[in-house]
């Protein structure tokens, strides 16, 4: 039975949109979360499976992102598997606040709205504009922060170093009992900060494939100066293939929904749903940890986002063809970023003999066309140059001739 596919588009955690997952869910219907910048995509119409289920955007497979559709018994499963960790740990679940600073389009910004409801807590969203005014921040979470609560929240490192670099956002990271960490590798320099200044981190492992965490560290562990992303939750099976990739089962493994409207398991026949991260996992005080090392593609984390070189090169390679601008080739390059960590820039060979004149023109309409992508692709520099094969990285870069009639 077909059912149709209902669209919200998000900037953020707006309330407006919570509404409209929450009524979606009530009437079981099927709702896609999309970024509401993400416009070069299709818009799928419906799909053979019955509702309530909830489709978001994955960074976790290899090459591309795909789309990963999650049953609502999915997304209370993940949020009863955390919720059993914290309580190991002395936390009461229902004196629990969370605090929501991700968009609603990722698997870590959407789960605060399930993990309150099964743990019986309160949970609040705090905008891109409050969090980056950290004076005012402080005075909020003050005024709203009652005795005996657990504040928790959910960041990826480009907010956590941003935090860290105020005096105010520093206060206000110690105000939590916890902190999760994921999105990227948090580097040694934010880490040992962290421990000075005794905030309250746990590093974890998860994607949208996994609704969420599979792993997490408690904090304590990682003021001691432990260095991975924690134990294993109680409903996840985890190994590392002989290749040295994170593979996972677990109940709560999502479906692949396919361009043509069909579905696809993740999950191989025997279960396992195999990542695009190299990891290794370690024996300590008679549990077991995992130690993300780093993810075999090009893919590269930008402000908590994955940008997938091989979906920019794809959609400017179309967009230079369509305009028939006079680019002979073009070579993606990722370059370091203090506030993103990293980010892209994107040398130019024009064709020869293009004149200056036509060069600026074409500067032009690659500038504003890039500007309606997702803020982490958007490109830093476009550079003019010569470009020649035998001089590219191909683990930085990604070079493309293009062929087209002039």
């Amino acid at each position: 039975m077909k059912n149709i596919i209902h669209i919200i588009e998000v900037e953020n955690n707006e309330k407006e949109s919570i509404k409209k997952i929450l009524e979606n869910i009530k009437d079981k219907k099927i709702s896609y979360i999309k970024n509401k910048f993400y416009n070069t995509e299709e818009i799928l119409e419906s799909i053979d499976m019955p509702g309530p289920a909830i489709i978001l955007n994955s960074s976790g497979s290899n090459g591309k992102p795909r789309k990963c559709i999650h049953t609502l018994e999915n997304l209370n499963s993940s949020a009863k598997a955390s919720g059993i960790w914290l309580e190991k740990q002395g936390f009461k679940l229902q004196n629990c606040l969370l605090f929501n600073t991700l968009p609603l389009n990722h698997i870590s910004g959407l789960m605060p709205i399930f993990r309150s409801k099964i743990w019986g807590c309160d949970h609040i969203n705090i905008s891109p504009k409050l969090i980056k005014k950290t004076k005012e921040l402080l005075v909020f979470t003050n005024e709203i922060k009652k005795e005996g609560q657990h504040l928790i929240t959910s960041l990826v490192p480009t907010q956590l170093k941003r935090l860290l670099s105020e005096e105010d956002g520093i206060h206000w990271l110690k105000f939590f009992d916890l902190i999760w960490i994921g999105g990227a590798s948090i580097s040694s320099e934010t880490s040992r900060k962290c421990r000075v200044e005794k905030i309250n981190l746990a590093p974890c492992y998860g994607s949208t494939e996994t609704a969420a965490m599979v792993t997490s560290l408690k904090p304590k562990e990682f003021l001691k100066g432990l260095d991975n992303v924690g134990e294993i939750l109680c409903d996840i099976n985890l190994r590392i293939s002989k290749k040295g990739l994170i593979q996972v089962k677990s109940e709560r493994i999502g479906i692949e929904l396919l361009e043509s409207s069909k579905i696809k398991n993740f999950i191989n026949k025997n279960g396992w749903w195999e990542s695009s991260d190299l990891g290794e996992i370690q024996e300590l005080n008679n549990s077991f940890y995992l130690k993300f090392i780093r993810r075999i593609d090009n893919a590269f984390n930008s402000g908590g986002e994955i940008v997938f070189p091989e979906v920019i090169k794809l959609r400017l390679s179309k967009y230079i063809s369509n305009e028939k601008i006079p680019i002979k080739n073009f070579m993606i390059s990722k370059i370091s970023n203090r506030e993103w960590e990293n980010k892209i820039q994107i040398i130019i060979d024009f064709k020869q003999q293009t004149s200056k004149k036509n060069i600026e023109y074409s500067l032009k309409l690659l500038q504003n066309f890039s500007k309606n992508w997702p803020k982490h692709e958007r490109p830093e520099n476009w550079i003019i140059g010569k470009i020649k094969s035998d001089y590219i990285d191909k683990s930085n870069y990604i070079f493309e001739k293009i062929a087209h009639d002039n």
